[in-house]
């Protein structure tokens, strides 16, 4: 391997258990020649370091970072501060990736001098795939301006699906919050990758498999999740400051990224606080743009009534909302609420019981 590899794969690892061996296979199975992989034990207390420094003394594409723990973000600029490449991507160490996956993003971000090449992905669990759920409707190849693809910001950041010139991250300073554990820094690192990037180019090949059932991951996590995306966003408020006041477009869609966060953690993770939760995102949202300068084609009809509830009249957001609900299931529902079984009955809300 060259002193300075074309690319520099930054794998985060802090008990990693059962699924890194299968991860760092799936690594040395990669077919391009010029590759490392920058592998940080975030202090971890299982066999993942022994794990690591076996496959490192085996194969020289591998490095070994060994740290304190310090939290997901603060182990990913540790190895973004110590990669070589002149391509950046990341893996998680519970995930696994195709033999092409990188071969086919550094075609794809060489052909068009994008900023980014992104990959789709497979969600694994024990009973199965689920496969180009995100980018399936993308022409591989092409390359695009941020605005023109906001389904590239929407639902999962995924920002481990993809490809990152070094020379463009370290242009803009785009660094992963050092907040403590692994506390949602994902979501900042694609806001701000979207926001800044010139051109991304896509494939929607599901060239990566993130494994949606592992019980240590921090999105199964309840409320303290939850809060952690609110901490999340209230960091990116730079960003929003960056950008051009009259840029009404991507404040509107960065407004609608920070609002599928909400609208993902409400029902599902908080219950306790509930209200101070609701009242935390409408101010968050306040901050990014009031809400007489947003764009409301850039959301969906039904979107736009929940946002304009949200930043008026967050108290009342559970029982106004529209959201995807037909009038029945807005009169009649039985549904799972952080952790609890709920019946809405009338726009009245009865917990009938509650799941450890």
């Amino acid at each position: 391997m060259s002193a300075s590899p074309l690319i520099s794969v930054v794998v985060p690892v802090y008990n990693s258990g059962e699924y890194l061996r299968v991860c760092l296979d799936s690594l040395a199975a990669q077919d391009v020649q010029s590759i490392e992989f920058v592998c940080v034990n975030d202090g971890s207390t299982d066999a993942s370091p022994a794990v690591l420094d076996s496959r490192a003394a085996a194969d020289a594409r591998f490095r070994v970072i060994h740290q304190p723990n310090g939290g997901y973000g603060k182990a990913m600029n540790a190895g973004l501060a110590t990669a070589r490449g002149k391509y950046i991507g990341i893996v998680e160490p519970d995930d696994w990736v195709e033999p092409d996956m990188f071969s086919t993003l550094l075609r794809l971000i060489e052909a068009t001098n994008a900023d980014i090449a992104k990959a789709d992905y497979a969600g694994e669990t024990v009973k199965g795939s689920r496969t180009g759920h995100k980018y399936a409707a993308f022409q591989e190849g092409a390359a695009f301006a941020p605005t023109e693809l906001p389904e590239f910001l929407l639902g999962s950041p995924a920002i481990w699906s993809g490809l990152y010139r070094r020379d463009w991250l370290a242009e803009h300073a785009i660094r992963f919050s050092e907040t403590p554990r692994a506390s949602f820094q994902d979501l900042g690192f694609g806001m701000r990758t979207w926001a800044l990037a010139g051109r991304i180019v896509i494939t929607p090949r599901s060239l990566y498999h993130y494994r949606e059932d592992n019980p240590n991951s921090s999105t199964r996590r309840m409320e303290e999740g939850a809060w952690a995306v609110i901490r999340e966003l209230q960091l990116q408020q730079d960003l929003l400051d960056a950008i051009p006041a009259d840029d009404t477009l991507r404040r509107s869609l960065l407004v609608r990224r920070a609002f599928h966060s909400f609208q993902a953690d409400y029902r599902k993770r908080v219950a306790e606080t509930l209200g101070d939760y609701l009242e935390a995102y409408a101010t968050l949202l306040k901050r990014y743009c009031p809400v007489d300068k947003l764009l409301p084609q850039c959301f969906k009809k039904r979107e736009w009534h929940d946002v304009k509830l949200l930043y008026t009249c967050p108290q009342e957001f559970p029982l106004r909302r529209r959201g995807g609900t037909s009038t029945f299931q807005r009169l009649f529902s039985l549904r799972r609420e952080a952790g609890m079984r709920v019946l809405c009955l009338l726009g009245m809300r009865f917990v009938l019981s509650r799941h450890q």
